[in-house]
């Protein structure tokens, strides 16, 4: 076995290496990535006997990169696995060495850092135990506890993907008023699933972001999307090492941010850490769509693609455009030809689709956080949008989690996945609708969701002081026009209620 030292960086400590085992001269296997600490260590590189070793006792504790790490180790057999997992104090192979080292801080920040650490526990001791691996395929239920902000008090949300039946189930959706807290929150939980993010070593330890309730999240990738120049998420890239993993991998660790925002010039001091950011050049969005599509067919994706597009090809606005290009293998020049041409609206719908078709895990459940899709777009956009979403989930196993204000979004949505986040003062509350909103009509889920009433909106105004002083056929020869059915109404109940007074 040969262990090679990495300088990636957790907070100040820097356990990863890659492992190598090599059961003859001319037989390597990669297992992959793990890491590696000392009981007594406070930060910095992991000090490992300097001479070859058998096992490196109870000083140490190691856990493997990911699911795979152990995979690799299993298909070798217990003759090969039992002795590796022990000889490197193995947190999974031992409840011993684990319960030594759960506590510390160097477990929580770095051997826990990123996304599924918890859940790789669980079930590589499954599969070491009863080789049967839990899979996700009937669905799950999310126990998230966090805050959205310094003097906010502490919630629970739960976000229910459970299969029933044909109804969709791989979407839930928080709303609610400005200012609740729900970008807030999916950013909460972007740092929580992924275990990057976190400002401080102490901010990860305290699980400052929140922590998950019960049985953790079998998410093996995070993907954000964020089309607002004042979200909240945070943006990879760092430091060097971070932007070279980024430049070769395409995510840190199974975290990627796609969206507006770009890191400029950090500003960092031992208090506060603060990064600068900047709103990406149209020219570097450009860039990404075209190095998302690579990857796509670098991922032999292309006919997912093409499944997850169809939804959009049916609105009217996207079949005047045409995007048969993007399914052969076209130049980088005809693609960026084909993303200039494109509207504000179209170009932010074709990202996102083309991103998450490159991004998402695939085999493993991948967390799509989507922060306001109805940015730009129009009502009858935004619904195939969400169809396209949802056939991208569907095909790529993925689960999404969405923040809006638009009752359309509601109506393509059970309300048993809608989560309505509300905030008086400083105390935030969860609750769902009153209503069933699969299928409601937009204006009967505003008026439950947001309790829009006559006093909110100015046509009401505006024909009561009309009908004040004239008949409904005088109002109507105002407008040039006869008014729907509910101007009319209103105008008949004003007239009436005047008569009765």
């Amino acid at each position: 076995m040969e262990l090679t030292q990495d300088n990636w960086d957790d907070y100040g400590y820097k356990t990863t290496f890659d492992a190598t085992l090599r059961q003859a001269e001319d037989d390597e296997i990669e297992l992959g990535t793990l890491k590696i600490m000392k009981a007594s260590q406070d930060g910095g590189y992991t000090d490992l006997p300097k001479r070859a070793f058998e096992a490196l006792g109870t000083k140490f504790c190691s856990l493997g990169g990911d699911l795979d790490y152990y995979e690799k180790l299993f298909k070798l057999g217990p003759s090969i696995y039992l002795p590796y997992l022990k000889g490197l104090s193995d947190a999974v192979f031992s409840d011993d060495i684990r319960a030594s080292f759960e506590d510390t801080e160097g477990f929580r920040v770095s051997l826990l850092r990123f996304s599924g650490a918890e859940r790789t526990i669980e079930d590589a001791r499954k599969l070491f135990t009863s080789n049967k691996r839990r899979r996700a395929g009937s669905g799950f239920q999310v126990k998230f506890k966090t805050k959205v902000s310094e003097r906010a008090n502490s919630f629970t949300v739960t976000f229910d993907f459970r299969r029933r039946d044909r109804l969709p189930h791989r979407m839930n959706v928080v709303i609610g008023y400005n200012g609740t807290g729900k970008t807030r929150l999916l950013s909460n939980l972007a740092i929580a699933s992924s275990g990057y993010g976190h400002a401080t070593k102490e901010a990860a330890a305290k699980e400052a972001a929140g922590r998950f309730v019960g049985t953790p999240p079998p998410f093996k990738k995070v993907v954000v999307v964020s089309y607002s120049a004042f979200d909240t998420f945070v943006i990879p890239g760092r430091t060097e090492i971070e932007k070279e993993r980024l430049k070769e991998e395409g995510d840190l660790f199974g975290y990627v941010y796609c969206g507006l925002r770009e890191r400029g010039e950090d500003i960092e001091d031992d208090l506060d850490h603060r990064a600068s950011y900047r709103l990406r050049t149209p020219e570097e969005t450009e860039a990404e769509f075209v190095e998302a599509l690579r990857r796509i067919h670098n991922e032999e994706r292309e006919e997912v693609l093409i499944q997850v597009l169809r939804p959009l090809l049916l609105d009217a606005s996207f079949q005047r455009i045409g995007l048969t290009g993007l399914y052969a293998d076209p130049d980088d020049d005809e693609l960026l030809e084909l993303f200039r041409s494109l509207s504000s609206g179209h170009k932010i719908v074709l990202k996102i689709i083309v991103d998450l078709t490159a991004h998402m895990e695939g085999e493993e459940p991948t967390l799509v956080l989507i922060d306001e899709p109805e940015t730009h777009l129009h009502p009858p956009l935004l619904a195939a949008l969400l169809k396209s979403i949802r056939q991208c989930l569907d095909h790529l196993n993925g689960y999404a989690v969405i923040a809006t204000h638009s009752p359309v979004v509601l109506q393509e949505s059970a309300a048993r996945h809608v989560r309505v986040l509300k905030r008086l003062d400083q105390k935030t509350t969860v609750t769902t609708p009153s209503i069933e909103t699969f299928g409601e009509s937009i204006g009967v889920i505003t008026q439950d969701i947001f309790n829009l009433d006559d006093a909110s909106t100015d046509w009401h105004e505006t024909l009561r002081e009309l009908a004040d002083e004239r008949s409904l056929e005088e109002v109507e020869d105002l407008f040039g026009r006869s008014l729907g059915f509910a101007a009319r109404s209103y105008i008949v109940s004003v007239q009436a209620d005047d008569d009765k007074g």
